[in-house]
C-alpha cells in the first residue's frame, strides 16, 4: 500500500527532476518507507513512488520496480491472489526474484497483457510502462477501491494518488470544478461516483477502466463489467456459498508481513469479520500469521451513536483484545490539524473521527486493518425504502410489501432519529404518487400491467450487463455501490487511513462476493424481518446472535447535533461570519448563516437539520488556506 506519482511530457519535452519531485513528496505520508524514482531513456516519462512496505519488507521489492529489462511499474495496493498467480507463472516458466506481489504483475502483464487484471483479486491503482511498444497503462481496480487521477494537455500528463499532490505541482490559482464543490456543499456523495474532482481537469479513472497513454494522448477503456453469476435457488444453499465466500475473502485478506488488526464496530459487518477470523483459528487449529488479535472501536461517550458495549461483548467472546478510542469533540487544533492532511474538502464531519481512529491505530504499530465495507450498499441497510416498496409494488405482491415495510420500521429509534417515522412518512409519499396514476399502477399492482422506467444513471452506465429488467430496489443497490454513497466511502477511508499510514482492507469489496451479491433476488437480500439477509444468516454459529439478529442500524458517523451545538458552535459561527464563507461562490454563505442560527435555537433539531453545515464550512476554511481564487 503506497503512494504513486508519474508525469509523461509530450513533443519531446523532459521532466523535471524538481516537478516529480514536488508530486511524489507531497504523497509521503501514504508511503514513509521508501522514496524511490524511475525516468524512461529520454526523461520524457518519469514514475514516482512512496512505500508502505506490507508484503516482502526487503529493498529488492521496493519501487519503481522492473521486469525483463522491457516494463516498468509503479503500485498502490495488494493483489491477494498473487501466490496463486506466482504459481501458474512459474509452471510457464517465469523465474521471481522477490516474494512480492508486485513482481507477480509485471510477470502477469508479460504473459496475459491487460487480460490479467480479470485473474487479479484484489484493490489496486498502478502504472505500467512497456518499452517495447513505448506506452504507459494506468489501471484501478474493479470498484476504485483504491484512487488515482490524473491531469491532461497536450503537452502534458500527470497522475497521482492524491488530487492535492497534483494541486501543488499546478498551483494553488487552478481553478476549480463547480458542479463537484457545490455537490459537496450541499452534503451529498454523488460527486465521488463520478471522474471529476474538486479541480478543473483533474480527473479521476473510473473503477474498472484504465488508461493507456501512446502517442500524445489518453485513451480510456473499461475493462471491467459486473457479471450477473449462476446463484442457487434455494435460500438456504445461496446462505452456504456466501458463508464460503465470506472466509476464503477474509483467509486471502490476511496475507500479510506485517501486523494485522481488525475495525469493530458493534455491528454485523465489522463484526463478522473478526468472528470468521476467529472461525479460521479454531477449525484450522493454528494462529493467523501476522494477526494481533487487536480490535479497535471508535466510541461516542454518551450519544446515541455509541456502539462500544456491543463491541466489548464481541471481543470478549472472541478473544481479542479491544481497543476503544473514545472520541470527544475534537479541539479546534487538532480538527484542523485532520482537514488539512485529508485530501481536499469533505462533505461530512465523520472523517473525524475515522481520521482518529487510524491515527490511534498507527500509533499501536498495526499497519493493516481488516473494515466492513460494502454490506450496507449491496444488502439494503441504508433505508432505501421507497425503491423496495417500488419494488414490491412492481412484482405485485402485497405480503412482500408489508414485510418490506416492517422491516424498516424496525431499524430503531433514538432522540435523533426514527426508523418507524422516516418509513411511516416514505409511505405517505409513495401512496401520494400512486393515486396521481392509480389506473395503470393499480393494473401492475394485480399483474394486469407491465411497466419498466429506468433511471437515468443506469440507461447511461453500462457496467450492469444482465438481460432481466431490474427492479426498483435493484437499481438503488446498484446506485448505492457504484454511484452513491460507497464511492465517498471509500474515499473517505482511504483519505483518513493514508494520511496516517495504515492499509485497510475490505474483504467483503471481494470481487465475487459484489458479483454473488448482485446476482441474489431481492428478498434473499431484504426481508423476513431485516436487512442484510442473507449475510445474517451465513453468520449464524459465527457471529453471536445478539449482534447477528440486532435491527438497529446507526451507521459510522460523528454526533454532529451535540457537537455543534456544543464545543463546535463558537468555531462554527466565527467561519460563518468570514468573508470566505459569506461570499462563498459554491453555496449560499448568508442564508447558511441564518439557519445555523435557528438550528442552535431549536430544542429537539433533528439529524438531517445538522447535516448540511459541515461541507459549507469544510470548503470555505479550505479555500482560505490553501489562498484559492
Amino acid at each position: 500500500m503506497c503512494g504513486i506519482s508519474g508525469i509523461i511530457k509530450f513533443n519531446d519535452n523532459i521532466v523535471e527532476q524538481k516537478d516529480i519531485e514536488l508530486v511524489n513528496n507531497a504523497l509521503s505520508h501514504r508511503g514513509p518507507d521508501h522514496e524511490g524514482y524511475w525516468y524512461n531513456s529520454d526523461k520524457t516519462i518519469a514514475f514516482g513512488h512512496r512505500r508502505l512496505s506490507i508484503i516482502d519488507l526487503s529493498k529488492e521489492a521496493d519501487l519503481p520496480m522492473s521486469y525483463n529489462d522491457r516494463y516498468w511499474i509503479t503500485y498502490n495496493g495488494e493483489i491477494f491472489n498473487y501466490i496463486e498467480i506466482r504459481e501458474k507463472l512459474k509452471a510457464k516458466s517465469y523465474s521471481f526474484s522477490t516474494n512480492s506481489d508486485t513482481e507477480v504483475i509485471l510477470a502477469a502483464y508479460d504473459y496475459w497483457q491487460q487480460d490479467m487484471l480479470n485473474r487479479f483479486n484484489g484493490m489496486w491503482a498502478f502504472a505500467i510502462y512497456d518499452e517495447k511498444k513505448n506506452e504507459v497503462i494506468l489501471s484501478r481496480d474493479r470498484y476504485g477501491i483504491k484512487p488515482l487521477y490524473y491531469y491532461y494537455t497536450e503537452n502534458i500528463l500527470v497522475f497521482a494518488s492524491e488530487v492535492q499532490a497534483i494541486h501543488k505541482l499546478l498551483g494553488n490559482h487552478h481553478p476549480l470544478e463547480q458542479k463537484v464543490l457545490e455537490n459537496i456543499a450541499m452534503g451529498q456523495f454523488s460527486s465521488f461516483g463520478t471522474e471529476y474532482t474538486y479541480l478543473k481537469n483533474v480527473k479521476s479513472i473510473p473503477g474498472g477502466n484504465l488508461l493507456t497513454i501512446k502517442e500524445n494522448k489518453p485513451i480510456k477503456k473499461q475493462w471491467y463489467f459486473l457479471k450477473k453469476i449462476s446463484v442457487p435457488k434455494k435460500f438456504e444453499e445461496q446462505v452456504i456459498l456466501f458463508k464460503n465466500l465470506i472466509i476464503d475473502a477474509v483467509n486471502l485478506r490476511l496475507r500479510s508481513d506485517v501486523q494485522i488488526g481488525t475495525c469493530l464496530s458493534g455491528g454485523i459487518d465489522s463484526g463478522s469479520i473478526t468472528s470468521v477470523i476467529n472461525k479460521i483459528e479454531k477449525e484450522q487449529n493454528r494462529s493467523v500469521k501476522n494477526f494481533s488479535h487487536q480490535s479497535f472501536c471508535s466510541s461516542f461517550p454518551n450519544t446515541p451513536f455509541d456502539e462500544s458495549e456491543d463491541a466489548k461483548k464481541l471481543a470478549k467472546q472472541k478473544g481479542v483484545l479491544l481497543d476503544i478510542v473514545e472520541t470527544e469533540c475534537p479541539g479546534i487544533d487538532e480538527l484542523e490539524i485532520a482537514m488539512k492532511k485529508c485530501d481536499g474538502p469533505m462533505h461530512a464531519l465523520a472523517f473525524y473521527p475515522i481520521w482518529k481512529l487510524y491515527k490511534h491505530i498507527r500509533d499501536q504499530k498495526i499497519l493493516v486493518t481488516l473494515d466492513g465495507q460494502g454490506p450496507d450498499e449491496m444488502l439494503g441497510g441504508y433505508k432505501p425504502i421507497n425503491d423496495a416498496l417500488e419494488a414490491a409494488w412492481q412484482k405485485a405482491d402485497p405480503f412482500r410489501f408489508i414485510d418490506v415495510y416492517k422491516t424498516y420500521a424496525a431499524q430503531g429509534e433514538s432522540s435523533q432519529t426514527s426508523s418507524k417515522e422516516i418509513v411511516f412518512n416514505a409511505l405517505k409519499f409513495f401512496i401520494r404518487q400512486k393515486l396521481l396514476f392509480l389506473p395503470k399502477k393499480l393494473l401492475s399492482f394485480i399483474g394486469l400491467y407491465s411497466f419498466s422506467d429506468p433511471d437515468e444513471y443506469l440507461k447511461s452506465n453500462f457496467i450492469y450487463k444482465s438481460s432481466k429488467k431490474l427492479n426498483a430496489l435493484d437499481k438503488s443497490l446498484f446506485n448505492q455501490f457504484f454511484n452513491s454513497p460507497l464511492p465517498a466511502i471509500l474515499q473517505q477511508y482511504d483519505r483518513c487511513s493514508m494520511t496516517n499510514s495504515v492499509e485497510c482492507r475490505m474483504p467483503f469489496m471481494d470481487y465475487r462476493i459484489v458479483e454473488f451479491v448482485f446476482s441474489l433476488p431481492t428478498k434473499s437480500k431484504v426481508g423476513k424481518g431485516y436487512t442484510k439477509r442473507v449475510l445474517r444468516e451465513a453468520m449464524k454459529d459465527i457471529l453471536p446472535d445478539e449482534i447477528r439478529l440486532n435491527k438497529r442500524k446507526i451507521g459510522f458517523n460523528a454526533p454532529i447535533i451535540d457537537w455543534f451545538k456544543g464545543p463546535l458552535k463558537d468555531w462554527m459561527l466565527e467561519q460563518m461570519n468570514q468573508k470566505e464563507f459569506l461570499e462563498n461562490p459554491y453555496f449560499d454563505g448568508i442564508q447558511l448563516n441564518k439557519d445555523f442560527i435557528k438550528f442552535l435555537d431549536n430544542p429537539k433539531p433533528q439529524w438531517n437539520d445538522a447535516w448540511k453545515f459541515w461541507g459549507p464550512i469544510h470548503i470555505a476554511w479550505w479555500m482560505k488556506k490553501k489562498v484559492i481564487h
